[in-house]
């Protein structure tokens, strides 16, 4: 089994932490999602949409985070990360493309508008300009531009920081009844929010989570898993984690929270 992830991409994350929580062993192989390596014709034939992470397993490239995670709960049932009735596992579904429909680009955009953009504005134009061409999504392309330019200025920052709060809103009102995202006990959706949240803290944007006590509360339950050790803190680079909440602490007086 070989992992192909970058150590601060939620969605690596997200996967390692499913990985964990089976003991899975696999093969790493970190792309610098920041230089490009993600457009490299190698990793293009494994993944098309230049995004990580890809798992190869039994000579096949499996993609899409949630997909992969999925994958990974039908070849290895134990330990269970499905809800045991069917109207849990629907709502662990249903939870999961929330996740990927709204809050996972709304995450893409406050990430590059803050937190990677000292870094890219460093590059010379040319190679700048040449790196978001290769991105194969015309509107993550325009979006990205957008943020990397202007930043926290640009109109599709307040839209996706309206978009993250909303889905925590969503996620508050279930932990309020239930101690985890789709009942009595973990599932894949849990281990699919947690890196969401962390992003927060990283992007100095965690006085967000006073807010949302029930949600603080759960987060600090599964970050206190032996598969949060693993999958994320053994991977965290501290030059990067420094670098996005300095970035984070630079903005965070000029970000137009909701009242």
């Amino acid at each position: 089994m070989k992992l192909y992830h970058n150590p601060m991409s939620t969605c690596s994350q997200k996967v390692r932490l499913v990985l964990a929580e089976k003991q899975l062993d696999f093969e790493s192989v970190i792309l610098d999602l920041q230089g490009g390596a993600q457009f490299e014709p190698e990793y293009l034939e494994l993944n098309p949409q230049a995004v990580v992470p890809t798992l190869v397993h039994q000579n096949r490239s499996i993609t899409e985070s949630t997909l992969i995670n999925e994958y990974l709960e039908d070849c290895y049932p134990e330990p269970s990360l499905s809800p045991k009735t069917a109207i849990e596992r629907y709502e662990q579904r249903a939870f999961c493309k929330l996740l990927d429909d709204r809050l996972h680009p709304a995450c893409g955009v406050i990430t590059y508008a803050i937190g990677a953009r000292p870094g890219l504005l460093l590059k010379p134009k040319a190679e700048l300009a040449a790196l978001l061409a290769q991105i194969p999504d015309e509107a993550r392309r325009r979006h990205r531009a957008m943020v990397i330019q202007d930043g926290i200025k640009a109109p599709i920052f307040t839209t996706a920081l309206a978009a993250y709060l909303q889905v925590l809103d969503f996620a508050e009102a279930r932990l309020a009844l239930t101690p985890f995202l789709a009942g009595a006990r973990t599932s894949l959706a849990d281990f699919a929010l947690a890196p969401y949240v962390l992003r927060l803290e990283h992007l100095a944007m965690a006085k967000v989570l006073a807010c949302y006590p029930a949600l603080t509360a759960w987060y600090q339950v599964i970050s206190a898993r032996k598969s949060y050790q693993i999958a994320i803190n053994d991977w965290l680079p501290k030059a990067a984690v420094a670098s996005f909440k300095a970035a984070g602490e630079a903005v965070i007086s000029e970000i137009p929270f909701p009242e």
